[in-house]
C-alpha cells in the first residue's frame, strides 16, 4: 500500500474511533447536594419569586427568581453576597446563561443571557455586577416552528445561542444560531432572529413532558424536565445524532428541576421549593 492510501485509512479510522467514543459519551451522573440557599441567606433578607433560572461564573453563582429578582452566592465561601430586582426585566426568567463578550472594560463579568419565558419570549442580554445589572440588548425569535414560550440558552465558548421550546405534551425543538454580538443590535438596543438565520435544528418528538432550564456545552445538550405530576429527569441530548442519549430520573430530589450550569466536571441544577422562594435547593451531577 503506497503512502497516500495509509494516510488516508489512518484518517478513516481516526474518524470512526472518535465517532464511536463520542457516541458511547455516558457520564454516571452520580449526584450529590450541594447546599439549599437558605441556609447561606440571613433572615432579613426577603427573597422574591420562584426559583428560576442559575448560572455561575468563577466562585459566584447567580439565581434568578420570577419577576426579575437575583440572588447571588460566593460558593467558596458559602455565602450570601447581595440580591435586588433587575431593572427592565419582569419576566420568567426560566433560564440564564453567562457569554464571553463584555459591555465594557469595566464590566465584572460577561453578559448574562435571561430568558423572559413570558409574552414576548426575549432574551434579555444583561450586563450585571454584584450590585445591580441593567438590560444592554433584547433578541427575538420571529421565525416559526414553536407552539407558546421559548426559552434561550447558549454555547458560549463556541459562539452560539439556541432557542428552547415546542409544546406541552409534544415535540421539543432546540434551534441554533450565530451568536449576536452588542454591536448586532439595531436603534432600538434589540436583534430579530428569522427562519433564514437558523444554522441547525433539532426536534425530540418523544421523551421530554415540560422543559425546564437548558445548556449546551459543544455537541451536547443538558436539559432538566419535569413539573408535577410527571417524573423529573436530567436529559443529555446529542446534537449531531438528534438523540436524547442519556435520562436520569432525578424525582427522587423531590422539587421541580430549574436552572442548570456546568461548572468543571459537573453538571449543577436548581430546585425549586413551591411557595418557598428563600429555599433554592442546588444539586450537581459528575459528568465522569
Amino acid at each position: 500500500m503506497n503512502t497516500s492510501k495509509l494516510l488516508l485509512t489512518a484518517v478513516a479510522t481516526l474518524a470512526c474511533v472518535a465517532a464511536y467514543a463520542q457516541k458511547s459519551f455516558s457520564p454516571s451522573l452520580r449526584s450529590e447536594l450541594v447546599c439549599d440557599f437558605a441556609d447561606w441567606t440571613p433572615e432579613n433578607v426577603e427573597v422574591k419569586g420562584s426559583t428560576q433560572g442559575f448560572a455561575m461564573h468563577g466562585k459566584y453563582a447567580f439565581v434568578m427568581h420570577d419577576k426579575g429578582f437575583c440572588c447571588i452566592f460566593d460558593m467558596k465561601k458559602k455565602a450570601y453576597v447581595n440580591s435586588f430586582f433587575m431593572p427592565g426585566n419582569t419576566g420568567h426568567c426560566n433560564n440564564a446563561c453567562f457569554g464571553v463578550e463584555k459591555a465594557s472594560k469595566n464590566s465584572k463579568f460577561p453578559l448574562l443571557y435571561i430568558s423572559e419565558c413570558g409574552g414576548t419570549s426575549c432574551c434579555y442580554v444583561t450586563d450585571i455586577n454584584l450590585e445591580g445589572s441593567r438590560v444592554v440588548q433584547r433578541i427575538y425569535f420571529d421565525g416559526s416552528g414553536y407552539a407558546g414560550t421559548i426559552d434561550w440558552c447558549l454555547d458560549a465558548k463556541n459562539g452560539f445561542i439556541y432557542t428552547y421550546g415546542g409544546i406541552n405534551g409534544g415535540y421539543k425543538l432546540l434551534k441554533k444560531f450565530k451568536l449576536p454580538k452588542l454591536s448586532d443590535s439595531d436603534a432600538s438596543g434589540e436583534v430579530h432572529l428569522t427562519d433564514a438565520d437558523v444554522l441547525d435544528e433539532t426536534r425530540l418528538d418523544k421523551g421530554i413532558n415540560i422543559w425546564q432550564g437548558s445548556f449546551v456545552r459543544g455537541r451536547y445538550a443538558y436539559l432538566p424536565d419535569g413539573y408535577p405530576p410527571y417524573d423529573h429527569f436530567l436529559h443529555i441530548v446529542d446534537l449531531q445524532e438528534k438523540e436524547i442519549i442519556v435520562s436520569k430520573n432525578i424525582t427522587e430530589l423531590v422539587n421541580e428541576p430549574e436552572g442548570i450550569d456546568i461548572h468543571g466536571k459537573w453538571v449543577y441544577v436548581v430546585l425549586h421549593t413551591p411557595r418557598q422562594p428563600r429555599h433554592s435547593v442546588l444539586h450537581r451531577f459528575s459528568l465522569k
